[in-house]
């Protein structure tokens, strides 16, 4: 499994890892400002945020009710910033306005979106605006806007996985109702190790993958890459369709007349890839399907996870179990801990929980390893984080806890309302 070491990302990646790496100064000052208690800092109010030149999201109204949404952040691989959340809010109140079928999700470049850009947050928090806050906040509101879409309104998004889809591009396209993947497609979820968990309504969907929830415990908590195969494998992504056809793909849905039939779009999607299927020769879920469900099924926790992994003694498990070590242990518990608790939950329930974790994890050590995970992974690229604790065993469920405790009345935002 992948390590996530950004010395050896393919370069595509790589202005992901520079938008991230901005956060280094928050996380070496931030320390020294923090209370003793470890709540959340106190912040005054917004700064004006900086603006970009052109349209971040460019929303065009085709024939037959075919809509198309692209990201237009390429140089930044379409990461988001709180403009480009504002603006597009904009642009699906606008695509509710107009109404129509479907809505095709792309984006320019190499990319669908690559993540967060938290320029925002660095900034907002050496300055204490309340862009932490914030930025999360829209961010999720926008995400759950999108997840809702076809209940709400009766469009079906068609998020096209031709690239990169990391972190928020993630959460603008997984709970699409069709999601198709390509030969380009390098779909991860690698935030435990930096000191974050899965977000974005995804320890909601881990447990609910048509593959199993072993499956989405096994990838939220390695981070794990995955080709177009798994993608399929998993059923993160509902069809696969080469690159060089998604224009036909798109003709073709201007063209049938309901748009808005998920099982038309879906016939027409299987008929432009004909008899196409994903390369499985990177593939990892399948070769591994029953060792990953020996060991990541029907755990009670994170320690139960590493001795199963220990006993299995075949290389794909001293890989994985290699690779949990790097994570933070806080938070490897803590994202076992969201999943299991959000089987039973609510999409809305898991998504305002999930914006709680968020702002208890901008948070210095002791409190949270955010901070000491991106020095480790993104700016001195040592690849050894000084986690506390440092050992699975060593975080209590005290801890664990914290993360899920309501935010206090001190919180700029307050828990988030949908």
């Amino acid at each position: 499994p992948d390590r996530d070491t950004p010395a050896s990302e393919p370069s595509p990646l790589r202005a992901m890892a520079a938008a991230l790496r901005r956060m280094s100064t928050l996380c070496a000052q931030v320390r020294s400002v923090a209370p003793a208690s470890g709540r959340p800092l106190p912040v005054r109010p917004l700064a004006t945020q900086a603006t970009e030149e052109g349209p971040l999201v460019r929303l065009e109204h085709g024939a037959g009710g075919v809509s198309k949404m692209t990201l237009c952040r390429p140089k930044k691989l379409n990461s988001l910033s709180l403009p480009m959340i504002r603006e597009l809010k904009e642009r699906y109140d606008e695509l509710e306005k107009a109404g129509g079928g479907c809505c095709i999700l792309s984006g320019e470049g190499r990319a669908l979106c690559a993540g967060g850009d938290v320029a925002e947050v660095r900034e907002g928090v050496l300055e204490g605006n309340r862009a932490p806050a914030d930025f999360f906040y829209e961010e999720y509101e926008l995400i759950y806007e999108i997840a809702t879409l076809r209940e709400r309104c009766g469009i079906v998004q068609i998020a096209l996985w031709d690239g990169i889809v990391m972190g928020g591009g993630v959460g603008l396209s997984a709970h699409s109702p069709i999601r198709i993947a390509t030969e380009k497609t390098m779909f991860a979820m690698p935030e435990t190790l930096i000191g974050l968990f899965p977000d974005v309504g995804m320890t909601w969907a881990l447990s609910r993958l048509p593959a199993g929830a072993h499956i989405g415990l096994f990838l939220g908590l390695t981070g794990q890459r995955l080709g177009a195969a798994d993608c399929v494998e998993s059923g993160l992504a509902t069809h696969y369709c080469p690159s060089g056809k998604l224009a036909e793909v798109e003709d073709r849905l201007r063209s049938l007349g309901n748009a808005g039939d998920l099982e038309a779009v879906s016939s027409v999607i299987k008929a432009v890839a004909g008899d196409a299927v994903a390369d499985p020769k990177k593939a990892v879920l399948k070769p591994n399907a029953a060792a990953i469900e020996r060991c990541f099924g029907g755990v009670a926790s994170a320690e139960e996870i590493v001795a199963r992994l220990d006993k299995e003694g075949c290389d794909w498990s001293k890989e994985t179990l290699a690779t949990l070590r790097l994570r933070s242990p806080t938070s490897v518990k803590v994202t076992v801990d969201a999943v299991q608790r959000h089987c039973s939950a609510s999409f809305k329930e898991a998504f305002q929980m999930e914006y709680r974790m968020s702002q208890w994890c901008m948070r210095p050590q002791p409190h949270s390893d955010f901070c000491e995970g991106i020095r480790a992974v993104l700016i001195d690229k040592d690849n050894k984080a000084n986690w506390l604790p440092a050992k699975l065993e060593d975080v209590s469920n005290e801890r664990v806890e914290e993360f899920f405790a309501p935010l206090g009345p001190e919180h700029p935002k307050g828990e988030l309302v949908l």
